[in-house]
């Protein structure tokens, strides 16, 4: 496993100097090669989650054909690829405890660190209590129509996303407070590794933005 803190450094050096490219050179595709050979394993999976993702990238891509930039439009749709295939590689199966202990390894300082950590967290909670509200309407067999108690449906399952996050945000506080939470992450010092594959990816990525062989596009 990649050093959380390696990664979001890495993550933000490739992404930030890859967008402001006005061309992708074949050096690029090296870390994002080195990755796939270690996540080997969900690669396919991860393929999938793009694939996804790709459903926004398509639309953004092809306002820009209408105005007969078909060099932009692929330099895009390709860019962004890159960018969201790196990010997804690199965080594949790495909790959020990790990334938030990334961060705070980073200097950033701790305040960040655990902001960074419950947005995250409540994120994954409204996400669990959508899928659980919308099982519900299916239960009731909900049709997504276009009548007026559908949009009266609709509104009242956004407002009860909201109440529960707030719910939720209130009991967490007092939780944290009965527990002393000082703001602060810990970990034991022996399971945040830095080793070889840390190493080569940050010089991969050196090359891949210093060395600019190969232009695809």
């Amino acid at each position: 496993m990649i050093n959380p803190s390696i990664s979001l450094l890495c993550f933000f050096i490739f992404s930030f100097f890859l967008a402001l490219s006005g061309e992708i050179y074949l050096t690029h595709l090296l870390p994002i090669i080195f990755l796939s050979l270690i996540k080997f394993r969900y690669f396919f999976e991860i393929l999938k989650r793009l694939f996804f993702l790709n459903l926004f990238i398509i639309l953004v891509a092809l306002s820009v054909i209408l105005s007969d930039n078909y060099h932009l439009a692929l330099l895009i749709f390709i860019r962004s690829n890159l960018i969201i295939l790196f990010g997804l590689l690199l965080f594949h199966k790495m909790d959020f405890y990790d990334m938030a202990f990334g961060i705070s390894r980073l200097g950033l300082g701790s305040k960040i660190s655990y902001l960074f950590y419950f947005c995250i967290r409540f994120i994954q909670m409204a996400k669990m209590d959508f899928y659980k509200f919308k099982r519900t309407l299916k239960a009731r067999n909900f049709s997504h129509t276009t009548s007026i108690f559908a949009y009266q449906t609709y509104a009242n399952l956004v407002a009860m996303l909201f109440l529960s996050a707030f719910k939720k945000s209130q009991m967490l506080e007092k939780t944290m407070l009965a527990r002393g939470f000082d703001g602060k992450f810990y970990k034991f010092q022996n399971s945040i590794k830095f080793g070889f594959c840390d190493i080569l990816l940050i010089i991969l990525v050196l090359i891949a933005l210093i060395l600019r062989q190969g232009v695809l596009i």
